[in-house]
């Protein structure tokens, strides 16, 4: 990422000395060149974003995924409890997708559900 940087200031630095030892000049060759370093100017700086957002974006993801893992997941009674003794979760949604589903109680029945694939202990 600090080589990207560098390299753009570098480039930004150059094309400011161009810039201006044009402003002195009228050469239509040099007038070309200068546009294309300042397109793929903006292309690196694009880039650079780019590669920036990709890397927060990362970083969310592995705290995300750490955090998750942190939760000390057991199994008990064919459904996970964290290890607050929260819980149920669904083992299906768990191990299936990595998504921790609450199981709640329906109205009609004993048994926990989930509410997103409807596994129950029933089944």
């Amino acid at each position: 990422m600090l080589e990207i940087a560098t390299s753009i200031n570098l480039l930004l630095t150059t094309y400011k000395t161009i810039k201006d030892l044009y402003s002195k000049a009228e050469y239509l060759e040099l007038k070309d060149h200068i546009l294309n370093m300042h397109e793929q100017l903006l292309e690196l700086k694009e880039a650079s974003q780019d590669l920036k957002d990709e890397n927060i974006s990362l970083k969310e993801e592995i705290k995300r995924l750490v955090d998750f893992s942190d939760r000390g997941l057991v199994m008990k009674d064919m459904v996970y409890y964290d290890k607050n003794n929260v819980g149920p979760y669904c083992p299906t949604c768990y191990d299936n997708e990595r998504f921790l589903s609450l199981m709640c109680r329906p109205l009609d029945s004993f048994p926990p559900a989930c509410p997103k694939c409807k596994y129950s202990l029933n089944r």
